[in-house]
């Protein structure tokens, strides 16, 4: 293994056997190993193959807005597999796409302020720390317009449309922000 040699124990049966902590401990990365039985006419068999150690986990996955109804995704390690965890104690698990995206249908019973986790589990078997996600009951901006204007007026009266009757609106005039008043009706001046 990468260049060393290490005897092994032919077991008679086909198989054989490396003893306990004969190797050194492997770093992280990619080591080749070679097996070489010779037999008594002293004809030799080869094979190779490549170990990898990876002993480090994968960061947490991230999770995006959450409502009550539509799946939940995020992203993680792309090919890990990622669990997640909703209030109820169930969950759902995925594997990570070649891109680090994920998704696993909303369990439906979820309500505005529940948290729901997700961890990633690489090739390996590490696990991430928990990724959480808040439910929101609204995860839908506010449409906000700006009617046109062409005045002579160097103090126009800016007025627009805004879909929240509760959404705080705010006028930025060259990097300036204005508090504007939201009319309830779908107006704000």
């Amino acid at each position: 293994m990468d260049g060393v040699d290490y005897p092994a124990v032919n077991n008679g049966d086909g198989t054989w056997t490396l003893a306990d902590n004969t190797l050194p401990a492997l770093t992280d990365g990619p080591h080749t190993i070679t097996v070489t039985a010779t037999d008594a006419a002293g004809n030799a068999g080869t094979d190779t193959a490549v170990v990898t150690i990876d002993t480090t986990a994968p960061n947490a996955p991230v999770l995006d807005p959450i409502n009550a109804t539509d799946p939940v995704s995020g992203t993680a390690e792309p090919g890990s597999t990622v669990t997640v965890s909703f209030p109820d104690g169930t969950t759902a698990t995925v594997v990570a796409g070649t891109d680090g995206s994920w998704s696993v249908p909303n369990p439906g019973n979820l309500v505005d302020g529940d948290t729901v986790t997700a961890t990633a589990t690489d090739p390996a078997g590490n696990i991430s720390l928990p990724g959480t996600g808040t439910v929101s009951a609204d995860i839908t901006p506010p449409v906000v317009a700006l009617d046109d204007v062409l005045t002579n007026d160097s103090t126009p009266a800016l007025t627009g449309t805004v879909n929240d009757p509760t959404a705080t609106v705010v006028v930025n005039v060259d990097g300036v922000d204005y508090p504007a008043v939201n009319n309830g009706d779908g107006t704000w001046t």
